[in-house]
């Protein structure tokens, strides 16, 4: 890789050229009809010809002939009447007057790609080298080849034409009130890239901004289509997040209610329990035997008494050694766990559920 292919100049010209090629490509995959919508290529063209005028109304790649006007005294009053003007600007076609390719000297001209960045002014002087005729009294157009994108060099194609053979015909458009928004060559495809033609000013400023609109106007709805798009996503994010905390909040309610009416379903069965055990002397004998052989870090929180058996529930810091304390008790007999130690609501404590039976006394 050479030191010249690095500069920043020559990469900017390879990615714009890149680019230009690219869109080419692109544009040849959308249908015709497509392309003449987008590109408002419309415009009438007045082809100026040796004895007349022919006025063609140009829509995307077809034509149509207006008019055909001699070269005479009444000339110009045909051309107002044949292009009504409406004074509105975007509602009136372009005008644009279409020399004979006789009429033009041709010119190839090679420049370092460099002198894209200023190259008007750099013809403004070339062309003084090309033309055989004063530089006062010429136009000239130029066009720079898509074909010399790929290489180190700018492949301009110049066309010089003589003042006196172009001004009559400006003039007689001046009179008849039509702007004229570009002078052309018969056979042209595109518009030149640059020009000393001495063109309307507002005419020719919206002869290169038509193609624009209807591709700007499409972005600007693609873009008011995604921000649409985007605020409805963004509202049913907001909605979904409140929903969720509406639901956290209230599955946590939920919880809560849940714990709060366990705890006030025991203590009721605790209260029944207690009431009937007022009238039952031996199931308070027994629940007060309980009570010394569990260990101090030990709460009861349910006891049942079915004959001689006895279930307890509750919670304790040593729940392991239960079994062998009421084993080893003389007033009960056959302690063992009717499911397994479950972790306490709090650090250290276990959840125990024992039964046992009460020996019997002689």
């Amino acid at each position: 890789m050479d030191g010249v292919s690095l500069r920043p100049d020559n990469l900017i010209e390879s990615i714009r050229a890149g680019w230009h090629w690219w869109l080419q490509e692109l544009g040849q995959m959308v249908p015709q009809s497509v392309r003449d919508a987008v590109t408002m290529n419309d415009a009438v063209v007045v082809d100026a010809r040796p004895a007349d005028f022919l006025l063609v109304r140009r829509r995307g790649q077809t034509e149509g002939t207006i008019a055909r006007i001699p070269c005479d005294a009444l000339a110009g009053r045909a051309l107002r009447l044949s292009i009504p003007r409406t004074g509105r600007r975007w509602r009136d076609d372009p005008v644009i007057l279409q020399l004979p390719q006789s009429d033009a000297l041709d010119r190839t001209l090679r420049l370092p790609r460099t002198a894209r960045r200023d190259l008007d002014n750099i013809l403004r002087h070339e062309v003084v080298r090309q033309s055989p005729i004063d530089a006062q009294d010429i136009y000239y157009d130029y066009r720079v080849a898509a074909s010399s994108a790929g290489n180190g060099m700018l492949e301009i194609g110049l066309r010089i034409a003589r003042r006196d053979s172009v001004d009559p015909l400006l003039q007689l458009f001046r009179e008849a009130g039509i702007p004229i928004a570009a002078v052309e060559f018969s056979g042209d495809l595109a518009h030149a890239d640059g020009a000393t033609f001495p063109a309307d000013p507002t005419a020719a400023r919206d002869l290169k901004l038509r193609p624009r609109i209807v591709p700007a106007l499409v972005a600007l709805v693609a873009v008011c289509a995604l921000l649409f798009v985007g605020a409805l996503y963004l509202r049913g994010a907001w909605t979904q997040a409140d929903l969720e905390a509406r639901v956290d909040d209230a599955r946590s309610r939920a919880v809560m209610v849940t714990t709060l009416q366990r705890r006030l379903d025991a203590a009721h069965r605790q209260a029944i329990f207690l009431a009937g055990q007022k009238n039952n002397p031996a199931a308070a004998a027994v629940l007060a035997e309980v009570s010394r052989t569990l260990p101090s870090d030990s709460w009861l929180s349910e006891f049942e008494l079915n004959g001689n058996e006895v279930r307890i529930h509750g919670t304790s810091g040593s729940a392991a050694s239960l079994i062998a304390l009421f084993d080893s008790s003389r007033y009960f007999t056959s302690a063992q766990f009717r499911s397994p130690l479950n972790q306490g609501m709090s650090s250290g404590l276990q959840v125990f559920d024992m039964s046992f039976r009460v020996r019997p006394q002689s």
